[in-house]
């Protein structure tokens, strides 16, 4: 059988669909892209933002015109909060899975014929993290994303994720290392260590861990791999991981700490349980002892009591702040969150153009960021060729985009040492130095 899968969302949504492909092909089927002709279709959707689960639907309608004849599954979080709404807007002979019938999914595929119905459980009652793995890089890639938490205790106002994923669960250290080890073998030098919120890891754990000490065991005992870390809050980041994460070679100089909003009183309307000033704390003691360490966050524009002044308090933190860059979105009401209930300062249009301002404005941080590099050494993970050109493209390990010219076109998923030369708007340009 020929399967195509095709993945809205987060890295943990790309995860999760890895593995389901490597179950397929130990199935013996043939995977292929969305675009082909296949006698199965999957669809792993989102519902982060309204548009996330417009563009599910919209593909899954595409996908039942143009592949009459096709089994038709839908899966992931959009599924979870909305089934109803993917049924009135498809109509008939597809499959709905919920999120924790993922593990099983490619099994259900190849043994029932038809393949339709509705198979969505309760997830705020799932206790234990579904049972998915992946033991070597997708195709065309050479850094692997690797899920080591699901769910969401945080409950922030805007949000639905935790109505599509449930409570926060955790893979037990040594699966998490026994996967690492797989990819390791299959030659990947990065692992993105990642979770729908990451932080809580180890929390639900017998005994309780961190994903500080999962981080260090797994930085001593595979040296050869580096280890970035997806996202983090900034309640949960401590000056002794900081100070670890300065002193590790092979763990990468990059932090990815959310905002959201500049304004207290918009925080603590969203339910972050912080105040602006932890953040700017948090990020001022990263660059002072990590000087070169990349750090980005996410800001929302358009959050119901966010009016002129709360949004110019986002804005004029985020000038001073020691980011290299940002991530800005106009808020989306989800039915369901405490936030949909609330009446919005701002419009539609109004948040749209914050949310353009920010992005300018983290153009102009990344730019500085950039400039800053020049100069300087940089360990850049080779990730394949420039399209149309015979240039290298990669990711340093504090997370700067980087091109360079190489007559050894064989580079990709290796890490090299590369002096950085120049820059512009897309990537730095740096002359390979030696292979690592």
């Amino acid at each position: 059988m020929r399967v195509a899968i095709y993945t809205l969302g987060c890295k943990v949504n790309q995860f999760e669909s890895w593995a389901i492909a490597e179950q397929f092909e130990a199935l013996g089927c043939e995977l292929v892209s969305w675009k082909q002709d296949a006698d199965i279709y999957l669809v792993n959707t989102c519902a982060v933002t309204s548009k996330a689960a417009y563009q599910s639907r919209q593909i899954l309608n595409r996908l039942r015109r143009e592949h009459p004849d096709a089994k038709i599954i839908a899966t992931g979080c959009h599924v979870q909060t909305d089934p109803s709404m993917i049924l009135e807007s498809v109509g008939g002979g597809i499959c709905l899975a919920g999120n924790e019938q993922k593990p099983d999914i490619a099994a259900m595929a190849i043994k029932h014929s038809g393949c339709t119905g509705i198979f969505i459980g309760d997830i705020c009652k799932v206790e234990k993290i579904a049972p998915l793995f992946v033991s070597r890089p997708p195709r065309n890639r050479t850094r692997v994303f690797l899920k080591v938490q699901d769910g969401c205790n945080a409950f922030c106002s805007y949000c639905i994720v935790p109505y599509a994923r449930g409570r926060s669960r955790s893979l037990a250290p040594e699966l998490v290392a026994k996967q690492v080890e797989d990819l390791a073998e299959a030659g990947v030098r990065e692992v993105v260590i990642t979770g729908i919120h990451v932080g809580l890891y180890g929390r639900d754990l017998e005994p309780a861990s961190t994903i500080f000490a999962l981080l260090r065991d797994l930085c001593e005992r595979f040296p050869q791999v580096r280890f970035r870390l997806s996202s983090i809050e900034p309640t949960e980041i401590e000056d002794a991981f900081i100070d670890w994460a300065a002193s590790t070679d092979n763990f990468c100089p990059h932090f990815h700490v959310p905002l959201q909003s500049g304004s207290d009183k918009v925080l603590k309307d969203m339910n972050r349980r912080y105040e602006a000033r932890k953040f700017m704390e948090v990020l001022h003691t990263i660059k002072e002892r990590i000087p070169h360490c990349g750090i980005g966050t996410d800001v929302m524009t358009g959050f119901p009591t966010e009016g002129p002044e709360e949004f110019s308090q986002t804005e004029e933190l985020l000038k001073v702040a020691p980011i290299s860059y940002l991530h800005a979105f106009p808020y989306s009401p989800r039915p369901g969150t405490v936030a949909s209930a609330m009446v919005c300062k701002a419009t539609r249009k109004q948040a749209k153009e914050r949310a353009r301002r920010l992005i300018e404005l983290g153009q102009e941080k990344r730019r500085s960021f950039y400039q800053g590099l020049i100069g300087k050494r940089l360990d850049v993970l080779i990730e394949g060729k420039v399209r149309g050109s015979s240039l290298l493209r990669g990711r340093s390990g504090n997370y700067a985009e980087v091109v360079v010219e190489s007559d050894d076109q064989d580079l990709s998923g290796r890490i090299v040492a590369v002096e950085a030369l120049s820059f512009d708007d897309q990537a730095i340009k740096g002359r390979v130095l030696t292979v690592l």
